[in-house]
């Protein structure tokens, strides 16, 4: 019996894999008086400068954290173009879809002429020279492996490309307000259980959240001890899970079914005990405003353990 995760899955699984090779990078935002116009430019991830002579006002997204970061600040009526797996916040679902993040469709995209393409995780180096070369501007954003990543490496740069530095910093505060106060919570645990987060599980191998990860440092900051915190990125095996038995097991929504009842899974001390909780794993990998509220759930996640 084949117990391996579905489509949506194998999709979370070739995101976070991906997520890992992500190097440190920066962002240089500036405005440059032109006259009645400010200037503005960013460095991206390809450490490419992106020039626009005005705020955008039409962004074609080809990121679920992207379409959801333009969202939060204010600017979804801004978005002309979305991927297909931008499904965040029901909104969204109005906006055209111009492919997936991987292979986005270059005719459609210059069909919409936006001021701006935004890009991140699973984005090529092949389709940004497409886009480019048809004379496309592009920016690529991706947030450094830390739960801070998502501030530095996402939030403030969209906010420059938007021209609305102050509702960046606004959406920054809030969100750095939720993980205070969750962390807050965190510090009561009268216990830190050892936990194991599931990203893939199966014939297609077990796949986790290592300790140089952001999400295995958000277990850590969230009062648990991440069993995988020893191993680099998200590939782990099934003989150390059993010998390290964690006290709680978290899983996405479509393993809810199937891990309890898998062979050798369902032995795990976590399972026999009721302490395999279901967590949003969209919200959990996502380096987007939503991020927070994950990590507030996987506090209030680990905090049931007695």
């Amino acid at each position: 019996m084949n117990h391996s995760p579905d489509a949506r899955g194998i999709r979370t699984i070739a995101i976070l894999v991906l997520l890992l090779v992500q190097p440190a990078w920066f962002v240089s935002a500036n405005e440059v008086e032109t006259g009645e116009k400010k200037e503005i430019s960013i460095v991206d991830y390809y450490g490419a400068s992106i020039v626009l002579n005005e705020p955008a006002k039409s962004v074609v997204s080809l990121s679920p954290g992207i379409t959801e970061t333009v969202f939060a600040l204010g600017y979804g009526q801004l978005l002309v173009g979305r991927s297909a797996y931008c499904d965040y916040p029901p909104e969204a679902a109005d906006i055209a879809i111009v492919g997936s993040m991987l292979e986005p469709n270059a005719e459609l995209i210059v069909a919409l002429s936006p001021d701006i393409v935004i890009a991140s995780t699973h984005f090529t180096r092949e389709a940004f020279e497409r886009l480019t070369d048809l004379g496309i501007k592009v920016a690529v954003l991706k947030g450094q492996e830390t739960f801070e990543g998502v501030y530095k490496g996402v939030i403030q740069p969209v906010a420059v490309l938007l021209g609305d530095v102050e509702a960046g910093e606004r959406l920054i505060s809030s969100m750095r307000a939720t993980v205070a106060s969750a962390m807050d919570r965190a510090r009561r645990f009268a216990v830190n259980p050892t936990v194991y987060y599931v990203v893939g599980f199966g014939e297609g191998g077990d796949w986790t959240a290592g300790g140089d990860t952001f999400i295995g440092e958000m277990i850590v900051m969230a009062g648990g001890k991440n069993i995988a915190a020893d191993i680099s990125g998200w590939s782990f095996n099934l003989e150390t899970l059993v010998e390290r038995d964690p006290d709680i097991i978290l899983i996405p929504p479509w393993a809810e079914n199937l891990f309890p009842l898998a062979p050798v899974y369902s032995s795990l001390r976590a399972v026999r005990n009721g302490n395999v909780l279901v967590v949003d794993d969209d919200s959990v990998s996502r380096q987007g405003p939503r991020i927070v509220e994950a990590f507030s759930g996987l506090v209030d996640a680990i905090g049931t353990f007695r």
